[in-house]
């Protein structure tokens, strides 16, 4: 492996939860009620498919912008005060730095999002490039900002190690021709498993001691070490 390929939300921080209660109170503005279990099914996706879904039509452009600057402040509002590092996270990123992986971040967030999340966890430093949803033209499940990320670091599709929370996250980067690791910040494990990841994880906390995930790492990367 020569590259790590992170999703954001869900998977740098834990913050699932934070945008679907944003999506309900914003639903509520159009009139609309909706199971947090049917949004929670959609992570992953973009403002467009949310907008499309609570809308249950073809949202017009500026409806999709006007939820990309409301219903994310919104978000960042409600998850401001939950910010931080998820356990091991560090250690991993920089486990990876010291053993050469190039990291870049792959999300479907908008840039205000990225920024929120990458410059208020201390983070950015840690990746060599950032894609997200406006890069490309389409959204995940497909693997169109798993492959524009690995074109932009230089490095072929299969030598990619991708993190992930969501199951369009995972088909994505599956169907990029990448290695997956699901992590359960979003989904139990056995919901994880029907997308074919290669790896499960709770926690990052899993690379920092002997564990069998970690000796698949140590496989993949030889040099990679926590301390």
């Amino acid at each position: 492996m020569k590259a790590v390929l992170f999703d954001m939300d869900g998977v740098l921080c834990a913050n699932s939860d934070y945008h679907i209660k944003a999506w309900e109170v914003y639903a509520e503005r159009f009139g609309c009620t909706v199971d947090p279990d049917e949004f929670r099914r959609r992570l992953g996706q973009n403002n467009r498919d949310y907008m499309r879904f609570i809308l249950n039509r073809e949202p017009t452009e500026s409806e999709v912008l006007r939820a990309i600057d409301e219903k994310e402040a919104l978000y960042r509002e409600i998850y401001r005060p939950h910010l931080i590092l998820p356990l091991g996270l560090l250690p991993f990123l920089e486990g990876l730095r010291n053993a050469g992986i190039a990291c870049g971040v792959a999300t479907a967030a908008p840039p205000p999002n990225v920024d929120f999340t990458l410059d208020g966890l201390g983070i950015r430093h840690f990746f060599k490039k950032i894609v997200d949803a406006h890069q490309v033209e389409r959204a995940k499940p497909f693997p169109d900002i798993y492959l524009e990320a690995a074109r932009q670091l230089h490095v072929a599709p299969a030598e990619c190690l991708v993190v992930e929370d969501a199951l369009a996250g995972i088909q994505a980067g599956n169907a990029a021709g990448m290695q997956v690791i699901a992590i359960t910040t979003s989904y139990p494990p056995e919901i994880l498993q029907q997308q074919n990841p290669a790896q499960i994880i709770h926690s990052f906390m899993e690379f920092a001691s002997p564990t069998p995930v970690r000796d698949w790492l140590v496989q993949r990367i030889p040099s990679f070490q926590t301390h």
